[in-house]
C-alpha cells in the first residue's frame, strides 16, 4: 500500500526495515493510486486500517464495511482525502487499493499503509512471516 516505482515490489523495497518483513505487496498505479495484496485475513486487515487511522488522529468520513468488501475514506485536518478499498480475495489474502488523489500525496498514503503494517504486527494477524531467519546451530 505504499508508495511505488511502478512494478510490482514486496514491502522489503519499498518500507522501512522495522517493516519489511512484513508478508506485502505492492503496486503503484499512477494519480495517487496503488494495489496491494495482504497474507492476512480480511477482517483483521479491515480492523487495523480503522485503528491506524486512529493513531494518525486522520477523520473517518465515510465508512461502508461489508462481509468481504469495505470502503474507508479518511481526511487529514485539510480535508485531503485517502480512500482505501479493502477486499477480500481468499481466507489468507486481502487486497487493498489506495487512493491519495494525487502523487504528491503519496507520502502520507505511505505512511497510513505502515501504521496498517504495524497494527496487524502488533495483532501477530500476518499469516506468514518474511523476515530473515537465521539458522540455529545443531548442537
Amino acid at each position: 500500500m505504499a508508495a511505488l516505482g511502478g512494478c510490482a515490489l514486496s514491502a522489503a523495497a519499498i518500507l522501512p526495515s522495522a517493516v519489511s518483513a512484513s508478508p506485502v505487496v505492492a503496486e503503484n498505479l499512477g494519480s495517487g493510486q496503488g494495489d496491494s495484496f495482504w497474507v492476512a485475513r480480511y477482517d483483521d486487515v479491515v480492523q487495523a486500517a480503522l485503528r491506524a487511522g486512529e493513531k494518525l488522529s486522520l477523520e473517518l468520513k465515510e465508512q461502508e464495511i461489508e462481509e468481504d468488501r469495505a470502503k474507508l475514506l479518511y481526511a487529514d485536518d485539510r480535508d485531503k482525502e485517502i480512500s482505501l478499498r479493502i477486499e477480500r480475495r481468499t481466507d489468507t489474502v486481502t487486497r487493498v487499493r489506495f487512493d491519495a488523489d494525487t502523487d504528491a500525496f503519496l507520502g502520507f498514503a505511505r505512511l497510513l499503509g505502515r501504521q496498517i503494517i504495524d497494527e496487524l504486527n502488533e495483532a501477530d494477524a500476518f499469516l506468514v512471516d518474511w523476515s530473515v531467519k537465521q539458522d540455529v546451530p545443531a548442537e
